[in-house]
């Protein structure tokens, strides 16, 4: 079939627009818009004395703690994801190769495994650090606190500059020579020239991954409860799970969402005022620059952020696992067969990511393929009305879907497939991105032509389009099973009893102070999220 369609110079007429594949599509944005009009109608229909009450209260602090959080990690993420990146693939740094897929790896470990190291080791009082001091000067000596504000805003910048790297390391690697040698002939200075030219032309890859890390932060839950930082997130968290307030956790989840969209909305505006064109043609790299006597401190630079970011959280859940598997208590306590035992956390992580990859991948195909194939305002709506899950936290869509479910589907309450539905809403925009990246790469000729040789849509679908777009669909497909396995305040409020993930595993040995515990599922969790990361990874560099 597809010597057949290579074999003609082209179609006969275009394709004809599809009203099913647009009813389609619009079912499937109706499903992922859903949870987040109903939490803006249950924050709006809640009594005006919740809203007086927080207001009063809580509201301001919150927004305050929230926005200045979300702040300081995206300015550090930024800080650190850009310098490495300038690192790694502009300058003639020793072992680039080896330190760009170091760099990236931190990816994979959730912020709040971070949270739980970072709380051994420094918490005041029976810390790791502060005791081997003690015992090495013979008094305590004040150490830096891992709890409060300075405390989650380090570990989440720590664990999600990765975000920033791996987009501005692409922008670096694609910039064309011209623009820095234009510059650099008109007088300006190598300084110059960097932040007037070279990071202007950064600019769509920064603000995707600063919009990325901002509505990470907003969404974090369980690094600021750990660290004990409150913030949208954890307050909601606070309303649902310990005192019940269904109204007080809405009023907070609109207020939190609304904060997300105008992030949203932000950072849209920004990139449409906006047109960056490089030359196409005699392409070429940016020369190295040579560090000279900076190399070595530029090489213990990066190596500090790898081994605070991957190399010691790694060594650390290391020896723990193996101090939980020489002690037969312990081992006992872990792997004790049924419901509980840590084999079955593994298998319900890993068929729920699965199914909730699954269907995110075929459920943004109509979507994608409409806004590729027949662009209009129409359909471009839909297209972004599909990525709203980045604006919804999963402690919001757990909320809605507690509401929603009880009341339409009670049959669905307190399962897991409840939980695969949460993954599918929250991650939907990387499998609707994913989509429309691959099919926007297949020229739409092929699928014309197949259509001329007399194939149905159908048939055209599953022999033309998909084998072509397969690739693609895996990286969307690794991309939501990745941030499925990682995802923890939906699996929390959602999770029938007994049913437990890696992460609710780490997490609730962690939250009592049982670290050891927590270690082998951590271990595992980090292992199994680092493969789908190292395909993405291996196929972003084929493309470059």
């Amino acid at each position: 079939m597809l010597r057949a369609i290579k074999s003609l110079p082209f179609p006969s007429k275009p394709l004809p627009f599809s009203s099913q594949l647009a009813l389609v599509a619009g079912l499937v944005a109706l499903f992922v818009a859903l949870p987040l009009a109903y939490i803006f109608l249950r924050a709006l229909s809640a009594n005006p004395e919740d809203w007086l009450r927080l207001l009063q209260t809580r509201l301001w602090r919150l927004m305050g703690n929230t926005l200045a959080l979300a702040g300081a990690v995206t300015s550090g993420t930024l800080i650190i994801g850009v310098s490495m990146a300038w690192l790694t693939e502009r300058t003639d740094l020793p072992g680039r190769r080896a330190w760009r897929w170091m760099l990236a790896l931190p990816l994979a470990i959730p912020p709040y495994i971070g949270a739980i190291l970072h709380l051994a080791l420094l918490r005041p009082r029976g810390g790791v650090i502060p005791k081997f001091l003690e015992g090495l000067f013979g008094f305590p000596v004040p150490t830096p606190s891992p709890l409060g504000f300075w405390g989650a805003a380090f570990i989440l910048t720590i664990f999600m500059f990765p975000y920033v790297y791996l987009l501005s390391g692409a922008a670096f690697r694609s910039q064309h020579a011209m623009l820095e040698e234009a510059a650099r002939s008109l007088g300006r200075t190598a300084w110059q020239t960097f932040w007037q030219v070279t990071l202007p032309a950064l600019r769509p890859g920064l603000l995707a991954g600063a919009l990325l890390v901002t509505l990470d932060v907003l969404a974090e839950y369980g690094t600021v409860a750990l660290l004990r930082y409150e913030t949208f997130s954890s307050a909601i968290f606070a309303q649902l799970y310990g005192r019940y307030d269904r109204s007080a956790a809405s009023i907070l989840s609109g207020v939190l969402v609304s904060l997300a969209l105008l992030v949203l909305w932000s950072e849209i505006k920004l990139q449409g005022q906006a047109r960056f064109t490089q030359i196409e043609g005699n392409w070429r790299p940016v020369p190295l620059i040579l560090l000279g006597r900076w190399k070595l401190p530029a090489l213990v630079t990066v190596l500090l952020v790898i081994a605070i970011s991957l190399l010691i959280p790694l060594l650390v859940l290391l020896a723990w696992t193996i101090q939980a598997v020489l002690d037969p208590q312990t081992l006992s306590q872990i792997f004790r067969a049924g419901p509980q035992g840590l084999a079955q956390s593994a298998w319900n992580s890993l068929w729920t990511s699965a199914l909730a990859a699954l269907f995110a991948v075929t459920l943004s195909l109509p979507v994608a393929r409409l806004s590729v194939r027949y662009p209009s305002p129409y359909t471009h709506f839909l297209a972004r009305l599909c990525q709203v899950g980045y604006a919804i936290p999963g402690v919001v869509i757990a909320l809605s879907l507690i509401l929603i479910i009880n009341r339409l589907v009670p049959i669905l309450s307190a399962t897991p497939h409840l939980v695969v539905i949460a993954y599918v809403l929250r991650n939907m925009p990387q499998a609707v991105r994913a989509s429309e990246s691959a099919i926007g790469r297949l020229s739409a000729s092929l699928e014309e032509a197949s259509r001329t040789l007399g194939r149905t849509p159908l048939q055209t679908l599953f022999e033309i389009t998909l084998p072509l777009i397969l690739p693609g669909l895996l990286a969307g497909g690794a991309l939501v099973f990745l941030t499925s396995l990682k995802e923890l305040p939906a699996t929390l409020l959602l999770r029938p009893a007994g049913f437990d993930t890696l992460a609710v595993r780490v997490w609730v040995w962690a939250s009592d102070g049982y670290y050891i515990q927590a270690a082998p599922a951590a271990l595992i969790l980090l292992l199994v999220s680092a493969i789908p990361l190292s395909f993405l990874l291996h196929r972003t560099a084929m493309f470059q």
